[in-house]
């Protein structure tokens, strides 16, 4: 059963299309899009934030809501302003400039995801990435965002938001659609991206780091800082190529998680002409200064180091190797089916103990066709495709 809903903000049929399709044994797609009265909306700020907050929908059990996202989200002022230094401060920006919460309620986000991902054509020459976002919390409300940028030259895209980021324990699944939660904080999902697509074919996931020599820290003179979801958003709205998005973190401080995070992360990229990079920073034997290291070519990744000297810090060897075994066996040819099914054999369950278990979402993007296949909580047997 396939359906098409067309957003109430007036999109065309050329902008967002979105198709929930299931096989005959599943329950259909539409038992699976929901409606229900909306909660309060008592923090918004502006009347394009009431009407984007209005496009919520529930398409997977609580688990994947999508918004169609019309409304600004003040991206420079947050660069700008050094909201981007860290992950509290960027909670605060949120709370003080996009909604009416006192920043003494801010609390520092902990997103310490494990992931798998990876870029690859398909038999009929289509770009392909595949990803898995990974993380110890329960079944949680995650967001499909379809953004619309009211700003010219900037791009629409597809990205996958973590409500957690904000409050692990508050945004369980279900929590966005029972009527009761104020539902304002879906107004913050531009910053909440784990990974995406534009129009212009470019993709970006992020995947975390552990074990090294802490979390990346730069202080270049003359440069803005940049968060890992800041730098996510900052990419999907304004880069045409993996060129154009590594020019976008060459010119910013990156900041893993302010000045004393324990963590970092690195970023698979790659674009619809099949280049593929992988970014990590790393410090240079003997110096204090986050170098940026590109890795041109590296096409998947989970949670280790990639960089030469560094390979034995993170986690996630046993998924690194499933993944180069099948890319090496298959020539880095996959159909989308192939993909998803690799995500399948690198899922993980939720383990209590383990930061980087509990596999939340599998996508595959197709960065040809413009289009993205979801399967939520590690159920592989209903798929959720979406298309710009």
């Amino acid at each position: 059963m396939n359906f098409r809903i067309f957003g109430i903000l007036g999109l065309s049929i050329t902008a967002f299309s979105l198709v929930a399709c299931g096989d005959d044994s599943s329950s259909g797609a539409n038992d699976n899009e929901t409606s229900e009265a909306l909660g309060p909306m008592e923090m918004l700020t502006t009347p394009e934030q009431e009407a984007t907050a209005k496009t919520l929908k529930d398409i997977a059990k609580g688990k994947l809501y999508s918004i169609e996202y019309n409304s600004d989200y003040l991206l420079d002022d947050a660069i700008e302003t050094g909201a981007s230094h860290s992950s509290l401060e960027l909670v605060k920006f949120v709370y003080s400039r996009l909604l009416k919460l006192p920043t003494s309620q801010a609390t520092k986000a902990k997103i310490d995801a494990g992931c798998s991902a990876f870029c690859v054509k398909t038999p009929d020459g289509d770009v392909i990435c595949g990803r898995n976002f990974d993380y110890r919390f329960v079944s949680s409300a995650n967001v499909l965002v379809q953004n619309t940028p009211i700003s010219k030259g900037e791009f629409k895209s597809l990205s996958i938001a973590a409500m957690p980021f904000l409050d692990a324990e508050k945004f369980v699944a279900g929590s966005l659609s029972d009527g009761k939660m104020d539902i304002s904080p879906v107004i913050a999902v531009p910053y909440l991206g784990m990974d995406g697509m534009n129009d212009k074919g470019v993709f970006i996931s992020v995947l975390s780091l552990d074990g090294g020599k802490g979390g990346a820290a730069q202080y270049e003179e003359g440069k803005k800082p940049i968060t890992p979801s800041v730098g996510i958003r900052f990419v999907l709205d304004r880069a045409e190529s993996v060129e154009d998005a590594l020019d976008i973190f060459k010119s910013h401080n990156f900041f893993a998680d302010g000045d004393s995070s324990a963590k970092s992360y690195h970023f698979i990229i790659g674009d619809a002409t099949g280049h593929t990079v992988l970014l990590e920073y790393i410090q240079p034997d003997g110096k204090k200064e986050w170098v940026m290291n590109v890795m041109d070519g590296q096409n998947f990744a989970t949670n280790m180091y990639m960089s030469e000297g560094w390979e034995t810090f993170g986690v996630g060897a046993d998924r690194l190797e499933k993944i180069r075994e099948k890319l090496a066996e298959k020539k880095n040819v996959l159909t989308e089916e192939e993909a998803m099914d690799l995500l399948q054999a690198v899922s993980q369950e939720l383990d209590p103990k383990e930061v980087t278990s509990n596999t939340q979402w599998s996508a595959v993007y197709n960065l040809t066709k413009k289009t993205v296949t979801i399967c939520v909580d590690k159920d592989f047997t209903q798929k959720y495709d979406f298309a710009l």
